[in-house]
């Protein structure tokens, strides 16, 4: 008889741990659940296209891109991105042999990101 209250505890507590471990985990794998945070990313790395995305998962909405060719700012735009949203630009420029920076600014983050466009390199 008491062995058989131990294997029914046991299994109490199995069944309640991996309830709560189930929870904690597919609250924690939410990009959006308790976190601040976005990115700004090439869509295609590996070639020239100047395409990129900005992953929103913060409280912020409001960003601001530039594109800058050298030391000339070519494009710029102000765009707003729902938290949980992925914006992808469409904007086709005419950049020259050299280093292509991609800024983007929430009004008090900024993060860049970079391209050498027409090398002939390959990765």
């Amino acid at each position: 008889m008491r062995s058989k209250k131990i294997i029914i505890f046991l299994i109490i507590l199995f069944v309640v741990s991996s309830a709560y471990l189930f929870f904690v985990d597919s609250r924690d794998s939410d990009f959006n659940i308790g976190k601040d945070w976005w990115v700004v990313y090439f869509v295609s790395p590996k070639d020239d296209s100047l395409t990129f995305a900005i992953e929103n998962h913060s409280n912020r909405n409001n960003f601001h891109w530039e594109i800058i060719d050298g030391k000339n700012k070519i494009s710029e735009r102000d765009i707003e991105v729902e938290k949980g949203a992925t914006w992808t630009s469409d904007v086709q420029v005419n950049v020259s042999d050299k280093k292509i920076t991609v800024q983007v600014s929430d009004g008090t983050e900024k993060k860049e990101i970079y391209k050498f466009t027409g090398l002939g390199l390959e990765f």
